[in-house]
C-alpha cells in the first residue's frame, strides 16, 4: 500500500499548510485553522510552528 505524501493544500489561506495537513490526515480544514487561531491567541507558539512547516512542506506538484 502506497502512502500519500504531505503537501501544502491548494488554498491561498495560510499558504495551504493547514489545508495540506487536513487533507493528509483526513480532517476538516476549518478545524485545523480554528485550532491554529485559538493556539495563537493563547500561546503564540503556533506562529513559529507555521513558519517551520511553511518552509518544510513542499507545494503539491501539478
Amino acid at each position: 500500500m502506497e502512502r500519500e505524501e504531505l503537501y501544502r493544500g491548494k488554498t491561498w489561506i495560510a499558504g495551504g499548510v493547514y489545508a495540506g495537513i487536513a487533507d493528509y490526515y483526513g480532517l476538516r480544514k476549518g478545524a485545523i485553522q480554528g485550532v491554529f487561531v485559538l493556539g495563537t491567541i493563547m500561546f503564540l507558539v503556533p506562529v513559529f510552528i507555521y513558519i517551520v512547516l511553511r518552509l518544510l512542506i513542499p507545494k503539491r506538484p501539478r
